[in-house]
């Protein structure tokens, strides 16, 4: 659902919208460009006036100047913006999509982010075949004859998402969506945390991604049709302690998305299959506790059904993307390859964040899996 300029988004005023007017006023080249024709149109048509100092002033100095500025300023983001869409797209668009034929897995799909896809895909298709893989069972009724599904399951199990995968092929179709949004976080520090802890996190939250990409992908090869998204973190770029352990696992989101983009181009001659990543700051789910103590003009806290709504309008784009949520997480992001007096400053900035990382899940310390 594009955000609209007249309707202040769920989250308040803050940088985005204001990004957002300006990319469509000041900054935008078109706009610019009627700006150029009227004031051209108005020279031609006062020539004799137009000579003298009183109306030249305007549009001879500074004015002009400022126009081209924000006209330069347009035309290279416009350009920014092309080269991003067709690198990330091989250059080719999409086959059209039947949404009443897709058939679209979301793990995590029961609460927050991936409860929100659900509810946006059936709300732009009710027809959409919508497969829920998840360990908590959902809240809500499923009928029987409709489309959405639902198969019980610890992600940290390979061996339960190896069944599971061929019971979604045998029972539903081989998926050609398929959103990797399950994730859990333990909040432990590198010391402090158990080995059922960490060894969890990494089960869930990288390791099912990869399998699941790896079970479902070759359907999509052999058509040259589908679509992977994959829920990531700023916590893998910016990392505060005690998230050691979800930050490497959100770092190899990406590194997994990256990966795969060009194994489809370069290895599998499928680029028409579609990679796209979310970065999230901190988002209203049920795994977040706290208060971020962060200016909610810059950072707000992002409402779940803004990241369902993005990742929905993504898949329905047919375009390869990688958002970021807020947006200024994407310069914060640069930080990475920027100074590191920055970074560290940045990190340590972290400290003020008043969030409960803990986590919601229970294990059981002898087995190390999830229990009820």
């Amino acid at each position: 659902m594009t955000r609209s300029l007249f309707k202040l988004p769920r989250e308040g005023f803050y940088i985005d919208f204001l990004v957002l007017w300006s990319r469509a006023t000041v900054l935008n080249p078109y706009l610019a460009a009627l700006i150029w024709a009227s004031v051209g149109f108005w020279r031609f048509d006062n020539r004799e006036a137009f000579s003298t100092t009183v109306y030249a002033w305007p549009f001879d100095t500074w004015y002009a100047s400022l126009i081209s500025t924000f006209t330069l300023l347009g035309i290279l983001l416009k350009l920014h913006d092309f080269l991003n869409d067709q690198i990330l797209n091989n250059w080719n668009n999409a086959d059209s999509w039947d949404w009443n034929q897709e058939i679209v897995v979301v793990t995590g799909g029961c609460s927050g982010i991936g409860l929100s896809i659900v509810e946006q895909l059936l709300l732009r298709n009710a027809q959409t075949t919508i497969v829920i893989v998840d360990y908590v069972k959902p809240l809500f009724e499923i009928a029987a004859d409709g489309p959405l599904r639902f198969y019980q399951c610890d992600l940290s199990d390979s061996t339960a998402i190896q069944q599971i995968c061929k019971a979604i092929k045998a029972d539903v179709g081989d998926p050609t969506v398929l959103v990797n949004n399950a994730g859990l976080t333990r909040g432990q520090t590198v010391m402090e945390g158990e080995y059922g802890d960490v060894e969890m996190t990494f089960r869930t939250n990288i390791i099912a991604p990869f399998l699941l990409t790896k079970e479902f992908l070759p359907a999509m090869v052999a058509r040259n049709h589908g679509h992977i998204v994959g829920i990531s973190s700023m916590s893998a770029m910016i990392t505060p302690a005690g998230l050691a352990d979800y930050g490497a696992t959100k770092a190899g989101m990406i590194i997994l998305q990256e990966t795969l983009r060009a194994e489809l181009k370069f290895r599998h001659n499928a680029p028409k299959v579609r990679v796209s990543t979310a970065v999230l700051g901190f988002i209203k789910t049920p795994m977040f506790k706290g208060k971020t103590n962060q200016s909610n003009f810059l950072s707000p806290l992002i409402h779940v059904d803004t990241v369902g709504e993005d990742v929905v309008d993504v898949l329905y784009s047919r375009r390869s993307r990688t958002t970021f949520w807020p947006g200024i997480s994407r310069y914060l992001a640069s930080l990475r390859g920027g100074p590191e007096w920055l970074l560290a400053l940045a990190t340590r900035s972290t400290e003020n964040l008043r969030v409960d990382y803990k986590g919601r899940q229970k294990l059981d310390r002898a087995t190390g899996r999830l229990i009820d």
